[in-house]
């Protein structure tokens, strides 16, 4: 009785742990809006200005401490940049990023949030990044979700002026000129 009992014990936690490893993830909320986070904003690298209406947040994010981009991949979570008052500002409906594969043992977690104003960061004329931060770990299972805090800063988005756009259609318009004449 008492082996049996003792087995059905081992069964149950083994079983536990088994579904926290294939059904990980870690929690963070996703926002520049936070009390740890306010002087975060996003703003246009030429003017000054906050983003707002038309520019979209986006999340990517690596196991352990890394130094490149590249590592990195892309969570399937973008979030509206605010207006008016909120300009600047992204998440500040209190989103939740869910990070998959996280547990509680994996240790340090790098993120780099990016603004675009396309339809992705990839193809979007007007982008930019931040620098990649690094948190010791982020909330797993019930504990309380966190946020980015201070490793999160400021960052610019760069879009191409007017005359940059004139000097490529110049530039492939007496391409095509000097072809049509050979």
């Amino acid at each position: 009785m008492k082996k049996s009992i003792i087995a059905s014990i081992i069964g149950v936690v083994a079983t536990v742990a088994a579904v926290e490893t294939s059904y990980g993830q870690g929690s963070v909320f996703f926002n520049n809006y936070s009390s740890s986070a306010t002087g975060a904003i996003v703003t246009d690298a030429v003017t000054g200005a906050p983003v707002s209406t038309g520019w979209t947040a986006g999340l990517y994010y690596g196991f352990g401490t890394l130094t490149t981009p590249s590592q990195l991949t892309l969570l399937n979570l973008t979030k509206p940049f605010g207006t008016a008052g909120l300009a600047g500002y992204f998440g500040y409906d209190g989103t939740i990023a869910s990070i998959p594969g996280y547990l509680p043992t994996t240790g340090p977690i790098t993120f780099m949030v990016v603004a675009y104003n396309g339809a992705d960061y990839a193809t979007s004329i007007g982008k930019g990044q931040s620098t990649l931060f690094t948190l010791p770990s982020i909330a797993t299972g019930t504990s309380p979700v966190g946020e980015f805090g201070p490793g999160f800063t400021s960052f610019t988005v760069a879009v191409p002026e007017p005359s940059t756009f004139a000097l490529i259609g110049l530039g492939t318009g007496a391409l095509l000129f000097l072809r049509r004449r050979k």
